[in-house]
């Protein structure tokens, strides 16, 4: 009898060496179920990392689209190839739809899970004046956007931090996010009453209530900061985000009670569950190196949560690769959370997040909800849940008013508790074409737009603010 391979071949990806850092071909194979990508170095040899936990989610998956859409202004020429033009390049087939500043590369923190570069010998502190330059440039090539991300570093540590959130406060602008550790929030009242003010959204990382898991994931004790971070933004109702890294086989089993937090507070309008990135200054030597795909996370969130929330719940960002977004929303019922998948079908609601991050019921979404209304209706509705979605319909489509896009979405975001899975990749993982339709981007000082996977393999390290060739 002829012998056969254990596994079964899917396709070939243009990845990159870890040892060696150069672009090389990779393979991606099925292998007990699982699928794999494989970097074939000439140099190095070959590794393996974990894409899909489950070869049938990772085939339905890879086969939606992702809907693109173009930039106001061309990109920059392509010479020397993805990823080495980007600006992005005229290549790049996906616009900006979040940008991330990096204002500082202070930090109070060093944690063994950082997935970035910040160089710890010269401090630097974007000036309002920068950050002005390159929210021109942005917007003319972008046009308006839903929310933008201020990060470092911990840009609360940026001694003008107020003034460049008040410099983001534009008629294109939807929302302001800002990033934080949560540790001069725990202690600053008047910091977070001046955010409160500005009408800005905290991200507020959590990643575990253990102190021992503390001490591997942040390298000291901070879950007792977390909590009253978290308890002064509900004091001063500052719209919340939880950031949790989830990491396989450390603190993955805990995301059941960073969820509980999220409808025990209700100035948390969502989870956004980042799977562990093994890159960066601390990321790249963590360990155990065990990749957590998306379709692991959602089960992880699926078993601690005892199927209240299922992992067939979550479905592709419309607007990125299916690998490195997954979304799910949930209507809050008191106590219990009810999915948005079982009102809407995917399409339905991939087309109401219209190439965005936040969803944007607008008169189509609302002849949508109608119609949901109408189904329950002659359905019976035996689990009661029309008052829930009355309730959602009459917050963003109030009569007598119209609403704008970012009034509605804070309106429904009364209503609703949302999810994001987001897997960033690292030197193990790395596919061109899952970056050729990034959206996420990172302005540069030349104005440049870099997607956020290629910034931080390839272009942080080019940055004199964040990267020092002495260190």
């Amino acid at each position: 009898m002829r012998a056969t391979r254990p596994y079964t071949y899917l396709g070939t990806v243009q990845g990159m060496c870890r040892e060696c850092r150069a672009l090389v071909p990779a393979r991606v194979f099925e292998e007990n179920g699982a699928v794999y990508q494989e970097r074939l170095c000439p140099k190095c040899g070959s590794a393996r990392t974990r894409l899909a936990d489950d070869v049938g989610w990772y085939l339905n998956r890879t086969a939606m689209t992702v809907q693109c859409k173009p930039s106001l202004l061309p990109g920059t020429t392509v010479r020397k190839g993805c990823p080495h033009d980007c600006g992005p390049c005229s290549a790049h087939a996906n616009a900006c739809h979040l940008p991330v500043f990096s204002v500082t590369n202070a930090c109070n923190m060093d944690c063994p899970i950082c997935f970035t570069y910040n160089r710890a010998d010269q401090k630097y502190f974007m000036c309002r004046a920068e950050l002005r330059n390159l929210l021109d440039k942005l917007l003319a090539r972008v046009g308006p956007l839903d929310l933008i991300n201020i990060t470092g570093g911990e840009p609360t540590l940026h001694p003008d931090i107020l003034d460049l959130l008040q410099e983001c406060k534009r008629p294109q602008i939807g929302r302001i996010t800002l990033n934080s550790n949560g540790l001069r929030l725990a202690t600053d009242e008047d910091f977070c009453r001046a955010l409160a003010e500005l009408g800005v959204y905290v991200v507020l990382s959590f990643d575990t209530f253990q102190p021992e898991r503390a001490l591997r994931i942040h390298g000291r004790d901070v879950t007792k900061q977390k909590r009253q971070a978290l308890e002064n933004l509900q004091r001063f109702g500052i719209g919340t985000t939880l950031l949790n890294v989830m990491i396989r086989g450390l603190n993955d089993d805990e995301i059941g009670e960073v969820i509980w937090l999220a409808k025990t507070f209700s100035v948390v309008r969502s989870v956004t569950v980042q799977t562990m990135t093994f890159t960066g200054k601390g990321g790249k030597h963590f360990q155990p190196r065990k990749p957590m795909p998306l379709d692991g996370a959602a089960i992880a969130i699926e078993r601690a949560m005892n199927r209240e929330m299922r992992a067939s719940d979550f479905f592709p960002h419309s607007s990125t690769h299916p690998l490195c977004y997954s979304i799910a929303y949930y209507l809050k019922d008191g106590e219990r959370l009810r999915s948005l998948s079982d009102f809407f079908s995917v399409e339905e609601l991939r087309g109401m997040l219209a190439q965005g991050y936040l969803l944007e019921p607008g008169r189509e979404g609302q002849e949508l909800f109608r119609q949901a209304i109408d189904r329950l209706w002659a359905e019976g509705d035996a689990e009661n849940r029309l008052p829930m979605i009355r309730t959602l319909v009459d917050r963003m489509y109030p009569l007598g008013r119209s609403l704008g896009a970012s009034e509605r979405q804070a309106a429904a975001e009364q209503s609703l508790l949302a999810v994001y899975l987001h897997s960033h990749m690292d030197e193990d993982n790395l596919d061109l074409a899952r970056l050729a339709t990034c959206p996420d981007q990172v302005p540069d000082p030349e104005g440049r737009l870099i997607p956020a996977c290629a910034y931080n393999l390839f272009y942080r390290q080019q940055d004199p603010r964040f990267w020092s060739t002495k260190l």
